[in-house]
Order: C-alpha cells, then sequence, then structure tokens
C-alpha cells in the first residue's frame, strides 16, 4: 500500500528534512509513501473538509500557550479521524495537551532519523488496528476495520460506509465481493447478512425481522435464510 502522511509546519526547512527522512524509511522497507506538506494547521483541517485523508498526522507545535496545532488535532478527533497523530516541537511544554488528543508520540527537535524511523514503524503496528487497502479514483486509501460500518457492493463498485459518515467506493471490480470481504469476516466483528452486504457488528444498534440497524440509522437487509446465523453472531458478538 502507499501509506499517505500529513507534515504540517510553517517551517519549511523542517518539512522538508521531515519528507526526506519519512521517504528514506519506506524507501528501506522497499515501500511507498506520500508527504504532504502543509504550511499551517488551517491548511491541514481545510484538506481535511476537502476529503483528503492520511494515514499518519505530524505537526509541528509552535512555543505559545495555545499552539493552533493542538486545537486542529482536537478537530481532527471530534470529526472521527483516527489514525496516528504525533507533533514536533521545542519545548515539551504542551506534552500533556498532546496526550490528551490521542497523540501517538511527541518528539522535540531536532528530529533525527532514529526517531522518525521508529514513529512510522508504530504507525502501522497492529495497536492500531487492522487495515484494509481499497484502490478509489483518487488513489489507495488504508481503511481502519474499527471505522467501516459497513460494506455495500452496487454495480460491481464496493462502497466502503465509514463511522464517520464518508462513503469511499472502490474502483470497479476486478475480483468477486466475497474475496474483498474474506479479510474482514476473518476479523470477527464483521458479519455478512446479504450477498452484497458486510457489516462491522461493532457499529450494530438493533436487530429485527429481516433487517439490521446500524448506528447511523442505515438499515441492511437480511433475507430469511440467513436470519439464524446473523442473530447467533449477532448475540455473540453482545455477550463476548
Amino acid at each position: 500500500m502507499i501509506f499517505h502522511i500529513a507534515v504540517c509546519s510553517p517551517d519549511p526547512v523542517l518539512r522538508g528534512r521531515v519528507e526526506r527522512q519519512c521517504l528514506e524509511y519506506y524507501a528501506r522497507r522497499a515501500d511507498a509513501c506520500i508527504v504532504e506538506q502543509l504550511q499551517s494547521p488551517e491548511a491541514l483541517l481545510q484538506q481535511d473538509a476537502a476529503g483528503l485523508r492520511y494515514e499518519l498526522y505530524l505537526i509541528e507545535l509552535a512555543a505559545v500557550a495555545r499552539p493552533e496545532g493542538l486545537t486542529a488535532a482536537a478537530e481532527l478527533r471530534r470529526r472521527g479521524r483516527r489514525a496516528p497523530l504525533a507533533f514536533v516541537a521545542r519545548t515539551p511544554a504542551h506534552a500533556y495537551s498532546a496526550y490528551r488528543v490521542d497523540a501517538m508520540q511527541y518528539l522535540l527537535q531536532p528530529v533525527h532519523q532514529p526517531e522518525v524511523s521508529a514513529l512510522l514503524k508504530r504507525a502501522v503496528e497492529p495497536e492500531y488496528g487492522p487495515t484494509l487497502t481499497v484502490t478509489t479514483a483518487d488513489g489507495v486509501r488504508a481503511l481502519a476495520y474499527a471505522e467501516i460500518e459497513y460494506l455495500e457492493c452496487t454495480h460491481h463498485i464496493v462502497h466502503f460506509h465509514l463511522t464517520t459518515g464518508e462513503d469511499v467506493a472502490s474502483l470497479s471490480l476486478r475480483v468477486p465481493f466475497s474475496a474483498v470481504a474474506q479479510p474482514l469476516l476473518a476479523d470477527g466483528r464483521f458479519v455478512q447478512p446479504h450477498r452484497s452486504y458486510v457489516v462491522n457488528l461493532a457499529a450494530a444498534q438493533l436487530l429485527t425481522a429481516g433487517e439490521l440497524q446500524m448506528c447511523s440509522g442505515a438499515r441492511i437487509p437480511i433475507p430469511r435464510g440467513r436470519e439464524g446465523a446473523v442473530r447467533e453472531a449477532f448475540r455473540s458478538w453482545i455477550d463476548r
């Protein structure tokens, strides 16, 4: 997969150095990443509002009483962005506040290659949950299982409905829908109530006759022949 990283800092030297460090790390892994340099927290939030998503946010905190970077990070979390987030700062003054927005790491400048490599390694560790790679018209996305509410396959396109309300559409499938669903169904929290749907039981709210109601209000149809299996899976999930 291609790892998308947002580096947010008003300092072009810092942005450039971190981008080179990220590229060097992924080159050693024979993998790829795309680093987007953003000059301000405002620009980061604008990109997010425009639909751009990242697998890692790296934000510099200014040496002021209330850095805009912290405010932007809190807003990203409020919008439901669960990707790992790290801060770069000249002092440890904001470390406590950083971890209140679930920061993965707080790096002090100057940032060296070993620190960036350790950060990137942690960002893809299982503690942040498994991800599913999806090819879309805008590029490759890594979707955390936890943020997927349900999948819907229509006309050879899979729509990944996320807990944030976003609908991520795949390119036209060249493999059966079952091949896309297989890793999710193997996880244990997903079930397939209908040949065109796979749902995350963690996002299911109510099971009634013939349908499964999701937290978003979506209603997933359940054919009569699958009601028993879905009911058993739903009860097992609740009683786990």
